[in-house]
């Protein structure tokens, strides 16, 4: 019994000559197509163009190649879509060269239940299957495919595409007078917050740390840092100062809403006589000029004002250029709400001065440095506060500084790679000039130059000179150190003030004079105006105020009452550079700085321009 889809069954089929209604799978790929052929003649009974219209299946990885592995060559050549064909002699006899393979006969002779059939039946059927194979190769089914894989982006996309642009375009045209990218000033708003850190006592003398608010603010401030123990709390009212005694450790002060806009502190000491203002989180200083040696030291101070860490980096220079910086001053790590204090005696000790520059690199650190004078002889020696610049400039103002001293020294930073030149000019109160005999400062690349001007400001042509102009080719920082009787005054560059601001000050016992000293702008173009000078007591009474006219190179000095406490400048039209300077058991000097009154957010603007109103 043959299999239900033996290839070679025929029994149950009807004879005909119409192989195309047998299965295609019944096609016996090992027939001989051309035996009992005598004649190439083109098949009977179907025109070429029937033979084209059917699809019959083909075994085999390429159309018609399974017949041509039999090793008979066709019969005939010819084009069965044309009906053009060339007859010739009959080719017969040939066998194929290699042995391995059976003959036809032999394979269906291992296949005893499959039914031989007709050598013409067997013809006729390859005929057909190669004219059918022929067919099916010559229509172009992979092109048509092709084609159409090509045809993604139909003519609806693009048609949608075109009007979305012409859209776009018409947009842009439209009434392209009234069309204006609108201009939004930033945003400025009081301060919900404010902070401020303290440096250290100095070594001797009695200290207090005082706050107040320069504005119209009061409420309650918060005492924190190591200065400050455990945190206190103390109660500050607007032109009223309020002291606060703590320990010699630094302090931080937090005000909130209420007092943030104008907050104002300090801290000083009296016998021997040191002050200097309470700074925000710097994240860059400069200190040009301190010391690492026996009679020139300097203690710097690390102070964290919050609760996550902070990290600091050290650069140092000297004449030469960049110092290599001692590991301990390699990035330094500060915790939260603790202090570190370096000693540059013993961290990096050495024999002449250097300049130090802090850049904080994680969280928030505020810098200070504590200037140290010592007297080998007595092994005694005084103290005094040094107030970092932020960032260097080509011009630098270094506005008071003590009247009399025994040595003042001028430290120029150059904080770039290529050489800079800077010259000296003195500021008095009608013009700023240049004196006789004014040396010629060159600072060599990341490096620094020292300059004595203990002479050049001695002189009587420099008498009423209140401050040193250094104008340079390129950004420098600069500071001016003077010593008298082994007390020690820092004269750092200052900043530019357009806006009310205050300084508090030490009163009392071991203080004596005070003079506010004041420089116009800088640029000659500047605008004149007017200042008005303010002292007030610590409980807030106002003493007797004076107002001064300033402009391009006119400036002044203002003589104030040494029971004042609080002194508030308030300029007119006019940017100023402004410190105090006093005297008694000592000198010092305190810069005026901005006050923080106000915190701006930069103007947002669309992307596209607003039409405006018709």
């Amino acid at each position: 019994m043959s299999h239900s889809r033996d290839p070679y069954d025929r029994s149950q089929e009807p004879q005909t000559d119409d192989v195309y209604g047998q299965e295609p799978w019944m096609l016996d790929p090992y027939a001989d197509p051309y035996t009992g052929q005598t004649a190439q003649t083109p098949p009977e009974g179907y025109t070429p163009e029937q033979l084209y219209a059917q699809e019959p299946y083909v075994p085999g990885p390429e159309t018609g190649q399974m017949l041509a592995q039999t090793g008979y060559p066709p019969p005939y050549e010819g084009d069965y879509q044309t009906g053009d064909y060339r007859t010739g002699d009959y080719r017969g006899g040939f066998e194929p060269e290699f042995e391995a393979w059976p003959t036809a006969d032999e394979m269906r002779a291992e296949e005893p239940e499959a039914q031989q059939e007709s050598q013409q039946e067997r013809a006729k059927g390859g005929r057909m299957a190669a004219a059918a194979a022929a067919a099916a190769a010559a229509r172009p089914r992979l092109r048509r495919v092709r084609r159409q894989r090509g045809r993604r982006l139909d003519n609806t996309v693009l048609v949608a595409l075109g009007l979305v642009g012409a859209m776009a375009v018409a947009l842009l045209l439209n009434r392209p007078h009234q069309w204006e990218q609108p201009k939004l000033a930033a945003d400025s708003s009081a301060p919900t917050a404010a902070t401020v850190v303290c440096p250290g006592k100095p070594k001797s003398g009695a200290d207090q740390v005082a706050v107040t608010n320069a504005a119209e603010g009061s409420g309650k401030v918060t005492l924190n840092g190591p200065g400050a123990g455990n945190g206190a709390e103390t109660t500050v009212g607007a032109g009223k100062v309020t002291s606060a005694s703590v320990k010699p450790g630094s302090v931080v002060v937090k005000a909130g809403k209420e007092v943030a806009p104008g907050l104002v502190a300090g801290r000083s000491t009296t016998k021997p006589l040191a002050a200097t203002g309470c700074l925000p989180p710097q994240a860059e200083a400069w200190f040009p000029g301190i010391g690492a040696g026996a009679t020139h030291n300097s203690i710097l101070e690390l102070t964290n004002p919050n609760s996550g860490a902070a990290t600091v980096d050290i650069s140092l220079y000297d004449e030469k250029g960049v110092v290599a910086v001692p590991e301990d001053l390699r990035g330094v790590a500060i915790p939260g709400n603790t202090t570190r204090t370096f000693d540059l005696l013993h961290v990096i000790p050495r024999k002449g001065e250097l300049s130090l520059k802090t850049t904080v690199v994680r969280g928030q650190a505020g810098v200070m440095v504590r200037d140290r004078a010592v007297a080998l002889e007595t092994q005694g020696g005084s103290e005094d506060y040094f107030p970092g610049q932020s960032t260097p400039a080509e011009t630098n103002l270094l506005v008071g500084y003590p009247n009399k001293s025994a040595s003042r020294t001028l430290t120029v930073t150059n904080p770039g790679d290529a050489q800079v030149s800077a010259e000296l000019r003195l500021l008095t109160p009608k013009n700023v000039l240049t004196p006789e005999g004014a040396p010629e400062i060159s600072v060599p690349p990341n490096g620094q130059t020292q300059v004595d001007l203990t002479k050049l400001l001695g002189k009587d042509s420099a008498g009423d000179a209140y401050g040193v102009e250094i104008v340079a080719t390129g950004p420098v920082a600069t500071a001016m150190r003077s010593v008298d009787r082994g007390d020690v005054a820092i004269t750092t560059a200052t900043e530019t003030i357009s806006e009310p601001t205050a300084v508090v000050v030490p009163a009392g016992g071991g203080v004596g004079k005070k003079r506010v000293v004041i420089s116009g702008p800088v640029a000659k173009t500047g605008a004149s105006g007017t200042v008005k000078v303010v002292p007030m007591t610590a409980k807030g009474k106002a003493l007797k105020a004076k107002s001064v006219e300033i402009g391009p190179g006119l400036g002044a000095e203002v003589e104030v009452p040494a029971e004042a406490a609080l002194i508030q400048l308030v300029p007119a039209g006019v940017e100023i550079n402004a410190a105090v300077v006093m005297s008694g058991d000592g000198d010092a000097v305190v810069p005026f700085r901005p006050l923080r009154s106000e915190v701006r957010t930069a103007g947002v603007a669309p992307g596209l321009p607003l039409p405006l109103e018709p």
